[in-house]
């Protein structure tokens, strides 16, 4: 496996313990209590999605494909459908989808794509 997506996996999970940690502190400030469930899959499939973006897009990068953004923006947008396809599913079924079970998919998903966005930056900055 290529170092830069291995240093990529580690500063995503480095990344995303923090803001895991982050975000059980406050639920727990505030006493509401999230189903491990939703936040094991939120975080977990981020992560998955994250790598696997990261990885296709290096790969398009060893290549110098100018075509970068486009594959960055519809990873994204593959990304955000997983939360209609996965995620509303199963919390609409009590019938409402919470702020904890929302947050719960959104608050990785945003972590993910702001680390994403970095090393995408700096896969173009090296393409030049």
């Amino acid at each position: 496996m290529n170092s830069k997506i291995i240093n990529f996996l580690i500063v995503l999970l480095g990344g995303l313990l923090l803001v895991a940690l982050v975000h059980l502190g406050v639920l727990y400030v505030v006493g509401f209590s999230t189903p491990p469930l939703f936040l094991i899959l939120g975080y977990g499939l981020n992560v998955i999605m994250a790598l696997v973006i990261y990885v296709i897009l290096k790969r398009f990068a060893d290549r110098k494909s100018k075509n970068l953004g486009m594959l960055f923006l519809i990873g994204s947008t593959l990304k955000f459908a997983v939360y209609f396809i996965v995620f509303q599913p199963l919390f609409s079924e009590d019938g409402s989808v919470t702020r904890q079970e929302f947050f719960s998919f959104f608050i990785p998903y945003f972590a993910c794509l702001l680390l994403e966005t970095y090393a995408v930056a700096k896969l173009l900055k090296e393409m030049d």
